[in-house]
């Protein structure tokens, strides 16, 4: 029997057996673009492992859901997102990503260190580098690798899990891209903890989880998707995160034109979105906030967003000022 993640959202969104199935050209007009984007066989982010498809964009992302369908992961989540395009101006090439369970790979890693849980469950993005839909060279497929989370968290004890999922994923892209992985991203450049901003709350786990998700229902310009507890799927397959058994929620959220204007400014860059903001308890009791700062994701992209991770930063904490008080 399939297992399922706990899993809230809010009116109007699909949830089922579906993915967490973001359509960014629904977002945008696709047309004429000049992003940041690099062509794939030349793409060079760290941490990032891309294949080149066989195959033209809408089969090559067919391909991704039949696979995870075929794999009995659960898709978390289906996001439409063309109720944004009227507040847009921003055009992007069609870039799709898919965020799937694994937690028999994922639940050790995020067991070795809670702040892992911020980059899970893993995502692959399908995305068309140029506007010729007729040219199979141009659509890739990409996620972060686990030698990303190996330099990004201290998770040396689950070693055996980031093989595990590795393994997994390179698998699950050639088979989609009906390539292997022709570009992987050095980590040589990352560091444990880059880019991660980590805030203490004065509340308690759940109040601050609910200020939290409270704050971004009252923000008109942003759009719940999804919390995914980690504990609970933890307990499902008869494990805890820590000897506690403390709590740790993802809350996943579209945060409005400064996010567009990312993705606008290099298609990769939505592999790492929609936002995520990490609500955990350390052992200690303490109760944290993470979440991976707009400025380390346009660098770590190389994107050409004029001023939209500042927004965004700014976005981001306000809501976390108004959760952890």
């Amino acid at each position: 029997m399939r297992r399922r993640w706990p899993v809230i959202v809010i009116p109007l969104l699909v949830v089922g057996l579906t993915a967490c199935d973001i359509d960014w050209s629904d977002t945008f007009d696709s047309s004429d673009n000049d992003d940041n984007t690099a062509d794939i066989e030349d793409t060079d982010i760290p941490g990032l492992d891309v294949a080149i498809s066989d195959y033209q964009f809408d089969q090559t992302y067919q391909n991704l859901a039949d696979r995870v369908d075929r794999q009995n992961y659960y898709r978390v989540v289906s996001v439409d997102l063309a109720a944004e395009a009227a507040d847009t101006d921003e055009d992007i090439r069609p870039t799709r990503v898919i965020l799937y369970d694994d937690a028999n790979r994922i639940t050790p890693i995020i067991a070795a260190d809670r702040r892992a849980g911020l980059d899970l469950p893993p995502a692959v993005l399908v995305y068309r580098d140029d506007d010729d839909n007729d040219n199979n060279d141009n659509v890739g497929v990409a996620y972060n690798s686990s030698d990303y989370l190996a330099a990004c968290y201290d998770v040396a004890d689950a070693q055996d899990a980031l093989d595990a999922l590795e393994s997994d994923q390179e698998s699950l892209v050639a088979d989609v891209a009906g390539n292997d992985i022709s570009r992987q991203g050095r980590v040589d450049t990352l560091s444990e903890g880059q880019g991660l901003v980590d805030r203490t709350s004065d509340n308690d786990f759940d109040t601050t989880l609910d200020q939290l998700v409270e704050a971004i229902g009252d923000d008109n310009d942003l759009q719940l998707v999804a919390q995914i507890d980690h504990r609970e799927a933890a307990r499902q397959i008869g494990s805890m995160l820590d000897a506690n058994d403390d709590p740790s929620t993802l809350v996943i959220f579209n945060a409005g034109r400064p996010q567009a204007r990312l993705i606008a400014g290099g298609q990769t860059v939505a592999v790492d979105l929609p936002v995520r903001m990490l609500v955990s308890q350390d052992t200690d009791g303490v109760v944290h906030i993470n979440y991976s700062q707009p400025r380390y994701l346009e660098d770590r992209h190389d994107l050409d967003t004029d001023n939209a991770a500042d927004d965004l930063r700014d976005t981001l904490r306000d809501l976390v000022d108004d959760a952890i008080d």
